[in-house]
């Protein structure tokens, strides 16, 4: 048995340094083996390490194996693909290994099973399956996980190198070592095996050319504020810009000796101050009544009463503004606007005045 287990593994070292050769050599050729449809047969040998804890009945008593990889083995598979990445295999390995005796005795068996092959790359693949391995009528059932390599010599013959561990139910754990050759036949002639690419992403549609309707240097898809008028100053969201502006308006009106009635010449001053009002309803307005320095003072004090009330009743009855709106006041003679040292600069002073201002924002001119 010694020299039938050193004869076999001189030829397995002979055909895995054979097969590392083809390996490195061997051109690159169309086929893969991995095409939907191909189906592949062919012998393998190899090493097989028996779990020293293995017991056989030889010479009517119970041996055990030495450990490592002490048994040949050489048996047959067939494959098929049914995907590029996944097919199935099943085997038979016929399998010689030495007992742990003084003697020279042996025990032969078996291991029949089914893989579930997955291959990771065209070339390299892993394995997982269930077989029933028998040594002297002692089979235990066993879960196989292995990894391979396959290359091909041409179109139809490959190489393969595979190693493996299966574990019993029993607890037992062995070892295997193979090199195999495959002829494959079926599926395509040419080269199917792609790794799953993701989808193409959705192509956008070109992007329109930017617009801008309005004219106001800002583009439509940025423009907040469309139709904007043209000639004003615009803001980065196309919106126009506003400055305060801060809007006086006076109201003077001039009255003869001794009279708080107003001249009709005067009443267009009158018109203009309740159109502001009008435009501008936030405000009020006070009326503030003068005199010159002719006559008593307490006269003229009422004297300037009366002019005051005499424009807030025109504003009023004349056109239109809320009473509310208006206060009246006078000062008499106290606040001159000029001296009171001619007949024209009395005349000034006898008046009423009137100052509204108001701040607005309005739109910034380019």
């Amino acid at each position: 048995m010694r020299k039938y287990k050193e004869h076999l593994m001189k030829r397995l070292s002979i055909v895995s340094a054979a097969v590392l050769s083809a390996l490195v050599i061997a051109p690159s050729m169309a086929k893969t083996g991995n095409e939907p449809g191909s189906i592949y047969v062919g012998p393998r040998i190899g090493l097989f390490g028996t779990d020293s804890d293995r017991r056989v009945i030889e010479d009517n008593r119970i041996q055990s194996f030495g450990g490592g990889f002490d048994s040949a083995m050489g048996g047959i598979e067939a494959g098929f693909q049914f995907t590029p990445e996944w097919g199935y295999r099943v085997y038979y390995d016929y399998l010689r290994g030495d007992l742990e005796t003084s003697g020279s005795s042996t025990s032969t068996g078996s291991a029949l099973g089914i893989d579930l092959l997955y291959n990771f790359t065209p070339k390299f693949y892993g394995s997982i399956g269930i077989n029933g391995t028998e040594f002297s009528d002692v089979s235990n059932r066993f879960l196989r996980v292995g990894a391979g390599y396959k290359e091909f010599l041409n179109e139809n013959w490959a190489l393969s190198i595979e190693g493996a561990i299966q574990q019993s139910d029993g607890d037992l754990t062995e070892f295997m070592f193979m090199t195999g050759l495959r002829y494959y036949f079926g599926g395509a002639t040419q080269p199917t095996y792609t790794k799953p690419e993701p989808a193409p992403a959705p192509v956008a549609p070109p992007k329109p050319e930017p617009v801008d309707s309005d004219g106001d240097g800002v583009m439509d898809d940025k423009d907040k504020c469309p139709n904007t008028q043209l000639g004003y100053k615009v803001d980065a969201d196309g919106c126009v810009m506003y400055a305060n502006e801060t809007v006086t308006r006076e109201l003077v009106v001039t009255f003869g000796l001794n009279s708080a009635e107003i001249s009709a010449g005067q009443k267009s001053d009158i018109r203009e101050t309740a159109e502001f009002l009008r435009e501008y309803p936030q405000l009020d307005i006070v009326i503030e009544g003068h005199t010159d320095d002719t006559g008593a003072a307490t006269y003229n004090q009422q004297l300037s009463d009366r002019r005051a009330k005499s424009v807030g009743d025109s504003l009023v009855n004349d056109f239109g503004i809320a009473e509310e709106r208006i206060s009246t006041v006078g000062y008499g003679e106290s606040r001159p606007k000029y001296p009171n040292n001619s007949s024209e600069n009395r005349a000034k002073n006898r008046r009423i005045e009137a100052v509204m201002s108001v701040t607005k924002r309005v739109p910034v001119e380019n």
